[in-house]
């Protein structure tokens, strides 16, 4: 993708240097959509860009989000994720629009009232595979640090033939993969080895082998999601990992191709990569409505 012109980047206050040429992009959406919005840019430093909105006002109005149903939705879940000890990035979730976690909530909150709709959207990504979606969550695990702390962005369980399963979702925005440091990824890798290894081994995801890459950045994350896909499958409830990114994020999905190539071929492995565009286009599609439009708009840019 092409970057946005220096000029634009200065006149919307994104013209943040380390962006790859997607995230410069993602940025001046979001700053565009504040502008827009008539909200106030935050001035506190490291966070003065066009992205973020200033703080007291973004807790207050929760501005970062597009309906009614949705602020409400995501006060809920935030006291609920934090007595569960799960991780929410504040203020960031409140004043960063770019940031991934918002976006969760923007795309799926109305869908956790409306099951019906929902179960439309899945049908269309995944055809065949689902009869009847049935619960929606966020920042959910059943198995919080067993043996880490990790946990899906959205938790989708569904019905096929009268069986249960579900649906772990990672959902990436602006990012590049090179979040997490090489020391972290390695510190976090010995901490739960053991574990780890019996996992990735029961999973039969992986070909042999591949530990030494998987475990690592850019793909260490990708692999510890899917890891917990397979960790809370039982034989009641089969589960599957769904990571959902734009695909013209080049970093991001050079980073899941090469990912790719360690799995065992087909749907053995349930590692379902799926386009957010396409996502949110097709949902636009079955539900033509003003939230529907807001997202292309804010998300997609058109």
């Amino acid at each position: 993708m092409k970057r946005p012109s220096e000029e634009e980047l200065k006149k919307y206050h994104v013209n943040y240097k380390p962006d790859t040429n997607f995230a410069a992009h993602a940025r001046l959406l979001q700053s565009k959509w504040r502008v827009e919005k008539g909200l106030t840019m935050n001035d506190k430093p490291r966070s003065n860009y066009g992205n973020f909105i200033e703080t007291e006002s973004a807790i207050k109005n929760k501005s970062n989000y597009i309906t009614e149903n949705i602020k409400t939705l995501v006060v809920e879940k935030v006291n609920e994720i934090k007595k569960q000890g799960g991780l929410v990035g504040e203020p960031r979730i409140w004043n960063n629009l770019l940031s991934s976690q918002p976006l969760c909530f923007n795309l799926f909150g109305e869908l956790y009232y409306d099951l019906k709709l929902a179960t439309k959207l899945f049908k269309k990504l995944f055809p065949a595979k689902i009869d009847k979606v049935t619960k929606i969550d966020f920042e959910y695990s059943s198995k919080r640090n067993e043996p880490d702390n990790s946990a899906f962005d959205v938790y989708v369980e569904y019905e096929l033939n009268g069986v249960q399963k579900f649906f772990g979702i990672e959902v990436k925005y602006q990012e590049n993969l090179k979040e997490e440091s090489n020391k972290k990824a390695e510190q976090n890798f010995e901490k739960h080895k053991e574990k780890y290894l019996a996992l990735t081994a029961d999973s039969g995801y992986f070909k042999p082998n591949t530990l030494k890459d998987i475990s690592r950045p850019p793909y260490a994350q990708i692999w510890r999601d899917h890891l917990l896909s397979f960790n809370m499958s039982s034989s009641k409830k089969e589960g599957s990992f769904v990571y959902l990114y734009p695909f013209q994020n080049d970093e991001c999905n050079k980073g899941v191709n090469d990912y790719k190539r360690f799995l065992v071929d087909g749907d053995e492995s349930r590692f379902y990569p799926i386009d957010l565009d396409n996502c949110i286009r097709t949902l636009n599609e079955i539900q033509h409505c003003s939230w529907t439009n807001e997202l292309i708009e804010r998300y997609l840019g058109n």
